[in-house]
């Protein structure tokens, strides 16, 4: 126990500031979006459940979904040009962030005005797309030492509150939805908890280590090819993750669709279609102190190497068997068999394998690969990956709404659609590794050595 409590000691003052500025804003980030999906179908798009439109009603959703998302992690390039070379980062999470609170509002107040709804959403996109990229780089930051081991476990705890956030947010808003009190406040509670977001962050100020944008440094400077090189190795790894987020970020739409079309009576609790999405918050707060401090360490013992770019490789292979689990659920009920939802609870879990492979060692490859520069544009670059992912799904769904060449991936070869992209992912992804020579990053057992020194 000792041993663990000189572990936390060993981190920045600053870091308690930041991870529950985190945990505050993913709170209101994933509560607003775990309801989305089912908002727009039964609000705007069906709103008499005509069986006739729930195609088309879907699919629109579904595009509109990620088409937000999409822009959320388009917008984290500008949030991360700005904080590099303009504002600062600390600036920049605080200027943006009442952006993100106003935009909460407006989904708040204006719940059956779709133009309205609509530009809270735009509102939100870009304060998330400032606060996101500038808070992660910021966890980093706050060391003396870019090499400190204490940063890979900064950055798990780091995303152990993210998904405290997530956890309880998507367990809690699809109450408040279905409850008497309906959208207006399940808006606004995620609403509330970005302010809070706000003040926490703002409380800090002392604590931290600010980095000036780059106009004002004083610092040494990186050869240009140098520089290149380094972008040029993350660029060629990060070109393989928007697949992940392809499918990843389907459990925040066609998960959830699917979820309603299953049994959600399970373990003796009758579940809210959008509260399955909380399986995958609470799998991560239980299974990265399981890798970290067992798989993990278990692995190294036995002569197998846990580096970053082997992880993001088994992430995406996992993944894609998540989907072909998926796609066989979805195959039971198109032959009008009505599965238990534990099935599905089953593919979250390899979801969060998945994730906890790929997303937290993403997080660390940008930091500690990016120059001193260019870290907020290096992070935000790997958000971007977010982008694209989604902006792919936004628009075969978009395909598929129009009768398009997408049109017949309906039902379980939709699935099977995405199951087969990822497949011919992975495949490109360990070509480039080895045709590239793309070098990996230390390992678990280097870095708890350098713990012990």
């Amino acid at each position: 126990m000792s041993s663990i409590l000189d572990r936390f000691k060993s981190f920045p003052k600053a870091a308690p500031y930041i991870v529950v500025t985190e945990t505050a804003e993913r709170f209101s980030f994933y509560g607003m979006k775990a309801i989305l999906s089912t908002f727009l179908i039964s609000q705007f798009f069906n709103p008499t459940n005509n069986p006739a439109l729930v195609a088309g009603a879907e699919a629109h959703s579904n595009e509109v979904t990620h088409l937000f998302v999409a822009l959320v992690y388009l917008l984290s390039i500008v949030g991360g040009v700005l904080a590099d070379y303009f504002l600062g980062r600390y600036r920049t999470i605080l200027y943006l962030a009442i952006v993100y609170c106003i935009g909460h509002a407006f989904l708040a107040m204006f719940d059956t005005n779709y133009q309205l709804f609509y530009a809270g959403l735009l509102l939100i996109a870009v304060g998330a797309g400032g606060v996101k990229p500038n808070v992660s780089v910021m966890v980093g930051d706050q060391f003396e030492n870019e090499s400190d081991a204490n940063i890979a476990k900064l950055y798990d705890i780091f995303y152990f509150g993210i998904n405290v956030g997530a956890f309880f947010s998507m367990l809690i808003t699809p109450v408040i939805k279905n409850s008497r009190y309906g959208a207006p406040l399940a808006f606004g509670v995620p609403g509330i908890l970005m302010f809070i977001a706000l003040v926490i962050f703002y409380l800090g100020k002392s604590k931290y280590k600010i980095t000036l944008p780059k106009h004002t440094r004083n610092e040494e400077k990186i050869p240009f090819k140098e520089q290149v090189m380094s972008v040029w190795k993350v660029l060629v790894v990060f070109s393989f993750i928007p697949i992940f987020w392809a499918l990843y970020d389907q459990n925040g739409s066609e998960f959830v669709i699917q979820a309603g079309k299953m049994d959600l009576h399970f373990m003796g609790i009758e579940w809210l279609q959008e509260q399955i999405q909380v399986v995958n918050a609470l799998l991560i707060l239980i299974l990265i102190p399981v890798f970290s401090f067992g798989i993990y360490p278990l692995l190294e013992h036995i002569g197998i190497r846990i580096t970053a770019l082997r992880k993001i490789g088994w992430g995406l292979i996992v993944l894609a068997l998540t989907f072909v689990l998926v796609a066989w659920i979805q195959q039971q009920i198109d032959n009008g068999v009505t599965l238990s939802i534990g099935w599905q609870l089953l593919a979250y879990v390899l979801l969060t394998v998945a994730e906890i492979f790929v997303s937290i060692t993403g997080l660390e490859y940008a930091f500690s690969q990016a120059p001193k520069s260019m870290k907020s544009t290096i992070m935000a670059i790997f958000f971007f990956t977010v982008f694209l992912g989604n902006i792919l799904v936004s628009y075969i769904n978009n395909n598929i709404q129009s009768g398009g060449f997408f049109s017949h991936y309906k039902g379980a070869s939709y699935f099977w659609l995405f199951a087969g992209i990822m497949a011919v992912n992975v495949v490109l992804y360990y070509l480039a590794i080895y045709v590239f020579k793309i070098k990996d990053t230390v390992t678990v057992e280097q870095m708890r050595d350098e713990l012990h020194q």
